[in-house]
């Protein structure tokens, strides 16, 4: 058989000459006596070049070693150990590439020779095939295991090198803060090719527009589109499937043509587990968060409620608290016994030594105070926290005090006595700063939101507690002290109207109103009263502005002030402005204040306000600050809120002069006030005042 004529019309021979597959006749000793055209589409040999040599030439060494054994073995036994239907095999082809074969065997005489023929087929795409619904099975299980998109991506990417045989393969996604596609994993062969690790240089290229259209893209042949500059890619060919909402799979290579269908459909099948895996990573990180900020609310509200607790007793010990130091070691020891709360302090600011001045503390201190010196510098005082706390005038958290290299010698304390985290909470009555309480914890991330508004509110009930007893003090007090002050420099004060205006100022008085604001009666004789009300109405801390009267020596004029001013302050904290003029570029300051009350703390006031302040004189007096204590407290107790207001605006707005110098429709614009609902308040205000004075009670 060695002789390949045959008569064409030999069904065998027309047979073997269409079929896909080799068919190929062996003699025993393995020689090739016959074969048919698809040996060369196979193997790449033409079949008159085979013939006569060993079927070796067409398999791999072990495996035609494999093979004549068992032709052997019938031979001698008639047996056959392996199932003849599928031999699975490894060809070697012509070029010296090696496939894989499933070969059928059978065997039959002719002129009595034993013969085997075969037929030998090429089962790349089956194998490749299988390998690749194999792939898919696997990494489907796989991303049931991933816990992030960084997870799956790089277990899909990993997964396409072997089930699409291309090694260039990228995931993108979208980034909704930067409104563009970022690079989320991508297969080795990428860094070889881009140093930025995008296969596309352009931000709204191919992969953009896949996105943004939800549609597969094959492009063949990159070089021939026009949309795509020649040196935006080194890719040559490119498969785009956007994953959802998520982002967009490529899979690219640097020849034309390189994926066919079967290619194709493993990609669909691929990118569409990836998107069910992204789906089930991202919901599952939402429930997540939802528990976490569920678990988080809840332990914040049972903090905010046992704060809250910590509060409502406090509140009613500073209502019984018997002063100053009492109301501080009260606050401070009973946040401290709070948990996590472990150490708390009170710091006034002191302007004339420039320090923070610890007043009071509780808790674990274990000689924090006397280890921490918080002296302040050109850049404040030397403890972050508290410098924004005096500049912002509001709470200041640290949660994770060992985050931040610990360079400052707070910080470092801190964290050897335990603490994780700190707040800074001001302590302020309306406008007057009075210091800072200072609370420690043993927990990172105490002070969340709502525990730090609740803390804030503390802080304003610390600073109303104070200022009443500042207020007490000075009227129970028999005693007062009277500090004259010289002011160089008046800053945003109305003091500033004699240098600005080439005039004078002298203050006639001070009335503090229910809303906190101040109305203020002064004179001024220079410039015009025109003028002077002009340079009021660019004050941004007067409200309004009205001429009282136009006397021949001076001028009489009200103003109502900010609740913020200097003014309303020292009114607060229950002193008496004695005394307050212009002469030339200085002013002279006279404040009334309670013997107990701590002088420094007026001149620290003053320094927040006018910068250069010094204090001139000091006299003690043995009379209290207000008038005598019964009178004022019993006619306090007779009048209303607002006829008390209305009786002493009359009486300073000039009402009782005579002649007026402001008349009753004027006094209720003043007060904001109806004058029908004016006369009545001031008459109703006068038969008391008057009943105290000649009634027998």
């Amino acid at each position: 058989m060695t002789d390949r004529s045959f008569d064409p019309n030999t069904p065998f021979e027309a047979v073997a000459n269409c079929a896909r597959d080799a068919i190929i006749i062996l003699s025993t000793d393995s020689t090739i006596q016959y074969a048919n055209p698809a040996v060369e589409s196979i193997f790449g040999y033409e079949p008159e070049t085979v013939i006569g040599e060993s079927v070796s030439v067409l398999l791999s060494d072990a495996d035609a070693e494999t093979l004549l054994e068992w032709f052997d073995q019938y031979l001698t036994t008639g047996d056959r150990s392996t199932d003849w239907g599928n031999i699975r095999l490894h060809g070697v082809c012509r070029s010296g590439e090696t496939i894989p074969l499933s070969i059928s065997l059978s065997d039959f005489t002719r002129d009595e020779t034993t013969y085997f023929s075969g037929i030998f087929r090429d089962v790349s795409e089956q194998q490749r095939r299988e390998t690749r619904l194999t792939e898919l099975n696997r990494l489907a299980q796989d991303l049931t295991d991933a816990e992030s998109f960084q997870d799956v991506c790089q277990r899909t990417v990993d997964a396409a090198q072997t089930i699409l045989d291309h090694s260039i393969v990228s995931i993108e996604l979208y980034d909704a803060d930067e409104g563009q596609l970022v690079p989320c994993t991508w297969a080795s062969d990428v860094d070889e090719l881009s140093d930025e690790e995008q296969l596309f240089a352009a931000e709204r290229s191919v992969p953009w527009n896949a996105f943004v259209t939800q549609e597969r893209t094959l492009l063949s042949d990159l070089e021939s589109e026009p949309d795509v500059e020649h040196d935006e890619t080194p890719l040559r060919s490119v498969y785009i499937q956007p994953i959802g909402s998520y982002g967009v799979f490529i899979a690219g290579a640097t020849e034309t043509d390189a994926f066919d269908e079967a290619t194709v459909d493993s990609a669909n099948i691929l990118v569409g587990n990836a998107y069910s895996s992204l789906e089930r990573v991202d919901r599952e990180e939402s429930l997540r968060e939802q528990r976490d900020q569920l678990a988080d609310k809840t332990a914040s509200i049972d903090r905010v409620r046992r704060i809250n607790t910590v509060i409502r007793d406090l509140t009613k010990a500073l209502t019984q608290a018997g002063g100053r130091e009492e109301i501080l070691s009260e606050v401070c020891t009973r946040l401290a016994a709070s948990e996590p709360y472990q150490f708390a302090w009170f710091g006034s600011v002191d302007q004339t030594d420039a320090e923070i001045v610890p007043q009071a503390s509780g808790g674990g201190g274990n000689g924090f105070l006397e280890e921490i010196s918080v002296t302040a510098d050109d850049d404040g005082f030397g403890h972050g926290l508290i410098d924004r706390v005096v500049d912002t005038r509001s709470p200041q958290v640290q949660n994770s005090i060992y985050q931040d290299p610990p360079f400052e010698p707070w910080r470092q304390a801190a964290i050897e006595r335990g603490y994780r985290a700190t707040i800074g909470v001001p302590v302020v009555y309306q406008d007057t700063f009075y210091g800072v309480i200072n609370l420690y914890a043993s927990e990172e991330y105490v002070f969340e939101q709502m525990e730090v508004a609740v803390l804030e509110e503390l802080g304003e009930t610390i600073g109303y507690a104070l200022n009443a007893d500042e207020r007490k003090q000075a009227f129970t007090s028999d005693q007062s002290v009277e500090l004259a002050f010289e002011v160089t420099n008046f800053g945003e004060s109305l003091l500033g109207l004699g240098g600005d205006s080439d005039g004078s100022f002298e203050l006639e008085n001070l009335v503090e109103r229910r809303d906190g604001t101040v109305t203020m009666f002064f004179t001024a004789d220079e410039p015009e009263a025109d003028d002077i009300l002009e340079w009021l109405s660019k004050q941004s801390q007067v409200l309004d502005s009205r001429l009282v009267t136009d006397r021949t020596d001076d001028r009489l004029f009200e103003s109502r002030l900010e609740r913020s001013t200097i003014w309303a302050q020292l009114l607060q904290r229950g002193s008496i402005v004695c005394e307050a003029q212009t002469s030339g570029d200085s002013a002279r300051l006279v404040i009334r204040i309670p013997r107990s009350a701590d002088p420094r703390s007026y001149d620290a006031l003053l320094e927040e306000w006018f910068d250069d302040v010094e204090l001139v004189a000091r006299r003690e007096f043995d009379e209290p600050v207000m008038a005598p204590e019964e009178f004022e407290a019993e006619l306090q107790d007779r009048l209303t809120e607002r006829q008390e207001e209305v009786l002493e605006t009359a009486y300073y707005a000039g009402y009782f002069e005579w002649p007026r110098e402001t008349n009753s429709k004027e006094l209720a614009e003043t007060l904001g006030i109806a004058q029908p609902t004016m006369s009545r308040h001031l008459r109703s205000s006068e038969q008391k005042f008057l009943s105290m004075l000649y009634d027998d009670t």
